[in-house]
């Protein structure tokens, strides 16, 4: 099983993106767009995993849900990965919840390390994945849509859950199936 963990996001927040993914084909041609019910924020890909896993890793999400609080996101913002002349990844960024998703990145991070995961050494960035592109664009192009759209900011919707999913590939994309969840719930400081 190809598993990850994840934040969803409000349906407001998925029509508002799939919006300035229509805008964009104008200037960003051959992007491979991710479908509106694709998009989530990833905290942890975990890769080929045995089923066997799934308790525990429901285990380490209930165990990193009762240390956070739920908490307010805005996505806002947008760039490129990996950089403006070979520029393979869309992405629009965090305008309020980044220290909270980072908070939570952490403790996960430690927690599947205990059950034998190797999890990201790099900083992690929290982004949401817009498109993919076929093909190299000019860079000209990606400035200017950048320029145009590096203002947007979406509405603001609660996290309140950490969802483990399965990722299926097929020729026609990737589908997502949600396996466990663990609601946020730690009310204090």
């Amino acid at each position: 099983m190809r598993l990850f963990i994840a934040c969803n996001l409000s349906q407001a927040q998925k029509h508002e993106l799939e919006t300035i993914q229509h805008k964009m084909t104008n200037y960003l041609p051959g992007v491979r767009w991710v479908k509106p019910q694709g998009l989530h924020l990833t905290l942890s890909f975990l890769g080929d995993t045995d089923e066997k896993s799934i308790v525990p890793l429901h285990k380490v999400l209930e165990k990193v849900a009762v240390t956070a609080n739920p908490f307010q996101l805005m996505l806002g913002g947008c760039g490129v990965f990996p950089s403006f002349s070979k520029a393979r990844v869309l992405w629009i960024g965090i305008r309020e919840g980044e220290e909270a998703l980072q908070r939570i990145k952490k403790e996960l991070d430690y927690c599947l390390e205990g059950l034998g995961f190797v999890t990201e050494k790099r900083y992690y960035k929290p982004h949401l994945t817009l498109g993919r592109m076929r093909y190299p664009l000019e860079e000209e192009l990606i400035r200017r849509s950048l320029d145009e759209f590096g203002a947007f900011s979406s509405s603001t919707t609660e996290i309140s859950k950490l969802v483990l999913y399965e990722s299926r590939l097929t020729a026609h994309g990737a589908y997502y199936y949600p396996l466990v969840e663990a609601e946020l719930k730690k009310i204090f400081e």
